[in-house]
């Protein structure tokens, strides 16, 4: 009898034990289940806000994309302007330049023939005394065209040092001319000048250095006009080149190939007009030449104006 009754409930109890393990394993798989809804569910919600994001992105690359080309139209348009300008700058420069050197050979050349007329009146003793005033007149008014002219020319177009050199070394010459004119025009008024005396041997010899003076200035002035300046070339050809590579590479390295050369620093081959000391000119007048015969031995040697004298001097029209 006992025997029986648990063989009856030893497999009642196993088959109650197995039907408790099933319904928790359904209810665990149910659990499962529904978490791995709820983790669809919001892994498809980040796909969605990923897909949206990535459309987002998308439209602003495009956008940016646009804006880049239309940034790097304007950056080439602006570099062709500035070529432009740069061109008509350099075309307007070396217009001015020509303008001033054919003004500055000009007047060295009409003071050259004032000093050979003036010369000329004085020593020739048929000349009436109202030719030569009106020679004296002429070449007063030539020195101050002269003297003007120069410093405008000199000021204005920053020539290299050796025209201004050359510049300086005509000027000085003329300068110990007219002193020697002023001792000349005294000594033909008062009739006290020989025939082959000291004063016209000098006179003569400072003519020619006159003329050869006035010679290698417009050898300079010519040579300058038909070389250009090698620093500025070598600047615009690296100019050209940083164009040339800017526009093959495209607007996405527009930011880094597209930079401006800076102008060329000053070099000691183009100083200030303000560093060039000018000895200005006094017209000879006969109560400033009456000199004694020591004169004749020393003549007087022109003193510089100051360096801000120069640079305060107004320009002229």
């Amino acid at each position: 009898m006992g025997t029986e009754v648990w063989a009856t409930w030893i497999p009642a109890v196993l088959a109650l034990a197995a039907a408790g393990f099933s319904g928790w394993l359904l209810w665990s798989a149910r659990k499962t289940a529904e978490e791995t809804a709820r983790r669809c569910e919001t892994v498809n919600r980040l796909a969605a806000a990923v897909e949206a994001n990535t459309e987002r992105t998308a439209h602003a690359a495009t956008t940016a994309t646009e804006q880049a080309e239309r940034a790097w139209e304007q950056v080439k348009l602006s570099r062709s302007q500035l070529d432009e300008a740069r061109e008509e700058r350099h075309s307007s420069t070396q217009a001015e330049q020509w303008e001033w050197a054919y003004a500055l050979t000009t007047a060295a050349r009409e003071l050259v023939n004032s000093c050979h007329e003036l010369i000329r009146t004085s020593l020739d003793s048929q000349v009436a005394p109202h030719y030569r005033t009106a020679a004296d007149r002429h070449y007063r008014q030539a020195g101050q065209r002269w003297q003007d002219t120069m410093i405008k020319a000199i000021s204005r177009t920053q020539p290299p040092l050796e025209m201004q050199q050359q510049v300086a070394t005509f000027a000085e010459v003329h300068q110990r001319l007219h002193g020697q004119l002023g001792v000349l025009l005294r000594a033909v008024e008062t009739n006290t000048l020989a025939e082959g005396d000291t004063l016209t041997k000098q006179i003569h010899g400072m003519r020619h250095e006159l003329n050869n003076a006035h010679r290698n200035l417009q050898r300079i002035v010519s040579s300058n006009l038909s070389n250009p300046s090698p620093q500025g070339t070598q600047t615009n050809s690296a100019q050209q080149t940083q164009h040339d590579q800017a526009v093959a590479t495209g607007p996405s390295h527009a930011a880094q190939q597209t930079q401006l050369t800076p102008g060329p620093a000053p070099t000691a081959s183009q100083p200030s007009a303000a560093q060039t000391q000018v000895t200005p000119m006094a017209p000879p007048s006969t109560s400033q030449t009456g000199r004694t015969q020591q004169a004749h031995a020393d003549p007087p040697q022109p003193v510089g104006p100051s360096t801000q004298q120069l640079a305060n001097r107004p320009a002229r029209a």
